[in-house]
């Protein structure tokens, strides 16, 4: 698989790297009269879609001389770019440090561990300040021999889906690919794959599934009239999030990156964590499917993106990472119960999803 993310040969572990199953999520496609599939990347052998990407930054800096033996890389992540960077830099010999905001569940952060990296934990603070996890990284890829990847503008982000996820999903349906969606964290996934998957067919449908307190849905939807700039940081255009909050991690922009400005999406739909954390008891109670908040997410942006097309469509989305990165949160009913969010429907029905 990663002769397809690099030219370099490589070896080990890397190698496992992507080529994971299209599922048809069989309990959601009846009730829809739909086909919903969803794209593995929890089997990738760092749990996550994130692995994808880490790998093309990691190989293609180090073709252009910008990361060398003895260097240090460095991100700032919500996790599971840094658990996928921690892998591959263990398979390569790099040392790593990952900034990272506090509110992370400790699983990701004990990946990250376990894999040799170094992780400093930051204050949840506005993009603008510059003790937010993202400018400490920064700083930090400023000292010599140190590189910063850069996930957020860094393009290489949106390739590696573009050279590999994109192309997995259109073969293995033999390109009859109605609908594709995914939320966006740095926008990397979804710009690779509608980028792809539109140069096979141009009528392929393709939304962002959306968060509250995220801003990405108003400026799709309301013809980005929501932007903005701060003196602080006078080249970055920032988009006013909505209200409220989620407790998905790493998605939900809130400025406009390079990877999401090339992404072609064609509009956006709003999930609740009610919908989000319903559908992943959902799957694992009736499809066997143990996934993340965000990847639920997707799924419950699947279901009403199915809804749109005609029956028989065929709509893909991304379940980005397991389960078991979140059982001290979504499969933690004492957590649940104090964010008031238990699940409460039972049986094989999809009634939680709102139209």
């Amino acid at each position: 698989m990663s002769s397809l993310l690099s030219q370099s040969s490589s070896s080990g572990i890397i190698d496992a790297i992507g080529d994971t199953p299209l599922v048809e999520l069989q309990s959601l496609s009846n009730l829809t009269k739909r086909r919903i599939f969803g794209k593995c990347e929890f089997l990738n052998p760092g749990r996550s879609v994130k692995d994808r990407p880490a790998l093309k930054m990691v190989e293609t800096a180090e073709r252009q001389g910008l990361l060398k033996p003895g260097y240090t890389l460095v991100e700032g992540t919500g996790g599971n770019t840094g658990v996928g960077l921690a892998l591959v830099c263990a398979a390569k010999g790099y040392k790593c440090i990952f900034a990272m905001p506090k509110s992370i569940a400790k699983e990701k952060i004990n990946s990250m561990k376990r894999y040799g990296a170094s992780v400093l934990l930051c204050d949840s603070v506005p993009f603008t300040d510059r003790n937010h996890y993202f400018h400490v990284a920064a700083k930090l890829g400023e000292k010599p021999n140190h590189f910063f990847t850069n996930q957020f503008e860094n393009l290489n982000n949106g390739d590696s889906h573009y050279h590999t996820t994109g192309p997995e999903i259109y073969k293995a349906l033999d390109g009859k690919v109605n609908g594709f969606i995914c939320a966006a964290g740095t926008g990397g996934t979804i710009n690779g794959v509608s980028r792809f998957l539109k140069s096979r067919n141009k009528d392929v449908v393709v939304y962002l599934a959306d968060c509250a307190g995220s801003g990405m849905y108003d400026y799709l939807e309301n013809n980005k009239q929501n932007m903005y700039t701060d003196n602080l940081i006078p080249q970055t255009k920032f988009i006013k999030r909505s209200d409220g909050s989620s407790i998905t991690e790493g998605i939900g922009i809130g400025r406009l990156t390079a990877n999401f400005l090339n992404a072609e999406i064609d509009g956006a739909i709003k999930v609740s964590d009610v919908e989000a954390v319903e559908m992943a008891y959902h799957l694992l109670r009736n499809d066997g499917v143990y996934i993340g908040p965000s990847a639920s997410l997707n799924v419950v942006g699947a279901v009403k993106l199915a809804k749109t097309l005609p029956e028989g469509s065929n709509v893909v989305t991304i379940l980005c990472d397991s389960g078991d990165r979140y059982k001290s949160k979504l499969f933690n009913h004492k957590w649940l119960k104090e964010k008031e969010l238990e699940p409460t429907i039972t049986g094989n029905n999809i009634d939680f999803v709102s139209s």
